[in-house]
């Protein structure tokens, strides 16, 4: 019995030596794709292997907040709603900030804004200011199970994006547009 204990403590020094039971690795992920939205505006991103998880970077021109969404419908068609990632940040604190968010676009209301997911489904990885961009990367799921959040699937998907002069989401976009992407091959 002594000898096993000694066996284990034995194996657990060199696979602690060898770096196998240390900490997750703060390496950054690699982003496999990339896709210019508009010239001010890039979209990286990178479905990690095996995880069911996607790691998003967004880039864009701006001093404030930055964001894309994932709609399914069209304005006013009943049931239509957009999945909204937004986040940047903040020069007067030095910290990144992110918000999970949806809109209603069956009857969007303007004085209401996106409003706060019940759940927040995406993790902030990191935020700069590398003048003159904003750059966010966000870790979620590629299905979050929330009814929230659209799924993101095979094919070519519709993605909102957007940015803002500002730190405080509760005030409009300066720029926003919409396109294609295909985060996962069909």
């Amino acid at each position: 019995m002594k000898f096993v204990n000694i066996l284990i403590n034995l194996v657990s020094v060199i696979l602690l030596v060898c770096g196998c039971l240390a900490k997750p690795s703060n390496r950054e992920t690699i982003m496999e794709n990339e896709k210019e939205l508009y010239s001010n505006f890039i979209l990286r991103w990178t479905v990690i292997e095996g995880t069911g998880d996607i790691e998003i970077e967004i880039q864009a021109n701006c001093t404030g907040w930055t964001g894309i969404s994932f709609a399914e419908g069209q304005i006013g068609q009943p049931g239509s709603y957009s999945d909204v990632i937004m986040g940047g940040f903040n020069d007067d604190f030095q910290k990144g900030y992110s918000e999970d968010r949806h809109i209603d676009l069956e009857n969007p209301d303007p004085a209401n804004g996106h409003l706060f997911d019940d759940s927040n489904d995406i993790l902030l990885k990191n935020a700069r200011y590398e003048e003159p961009w904003t750059i966010i990367r966000i870790l979620r799921s590629l299905n979050t199970g929330d009814k929230q959040d659209i799924p993101i699937v095979p094919g070519p998907m519709t993605v909102g994006w957007t940015y803002s002069s500002t730190d405080d989401t509760s005030l409009g976009h300066d720029t926003a547009g919409i396109g294609r992407v295909t985060f996962i091959p069909l």
